[in-house]
């Protein structure tokens, strides 16, 4: 067994010097010189002073703020009621309401009102004509937050912390400007300039 081990490198040897031979032999072959040098890696560059990792305490972000009313009138049991929203899109008017406790109320604690959907509606200014707040197909008014009865909203009011309740009505033709919405026990919000 070593001796084709050692027959095999003899050939292997032969075969490497026969090569190298005929190339040096062949008219087209250069030879070049290949000289070996070692590089040594480039010290890594100096840090910035400020790359170390800061750390930062992030701020608690702040309540958004409370939409600005587009009017604002006295509500039910000490609340203010404020419009927040008359806006159209396509054949809707949706709008919002912001009931909430003054400052100044001296009521602790929260405030149940319950307001008839039936009878919130809004006129029309150019036209005079009264709209009411929409049904879907199951009959229920399109109107949040209802009543376990489905036939009135229903909200909470605390200090400091509003309650919304949102109506959707037909929309008033595209030459109508402003409409007079009209709320049970808050009075009316008159010339409303309508969003579209």
């Amino acid at each position: 067994m070593h001796k084709s081990l050692i027959l095999a490198g003899v050939l292997a040897l032969s075969l490497a010097a026969c090569s190298q031979e005929k190339t040096a032999d062949s008219p087209e072959s250069t030879t070049t010189e290949t000289t070996t040098t070692t590089t040594q890696p480039a010290p890594p560059a100096p840090a910035p002073a400020d790359a170390g990792v800061a750390r930062t305490e992030a701020a608690a972000p702040a309540p958004a703020p409370a939409p600005a009313a587009l009017a604002t009138q006295p509500g039910p049991r000490g609340s203010q009621v404020a419009l927040t929203k008359a806006r159209v899109v396509g054949d809707i008017l949706s709008v919002e309401l912001q009931y909430m406790l003054p400052p100044s109320s001296d009521v602790s604690g929260s405030v149940s009102v319950f307001e008839d959907i039936d009878q919130v509606n809004y006129v029309d200014d150019a036209t005079s004509r009264k709209y009411e707040v929409l049904k879907d197909q199951q009959g229920k008014f399109m109107a949040s937050p209802l009543s376990f009865n489905n036939k009135q909203f229903r909200v909470d009011v605390r200090k400091n912390l509003p309650a919304l309740v949102s109506l959707k009505f037909p929309a008033p033709p595209a030459t109508s400007q402003t409409i007079s919405l009209r709320i049970p026990e808050a009075g009316s919000f008159d010339a409303v300039a309508v969003q579209r």
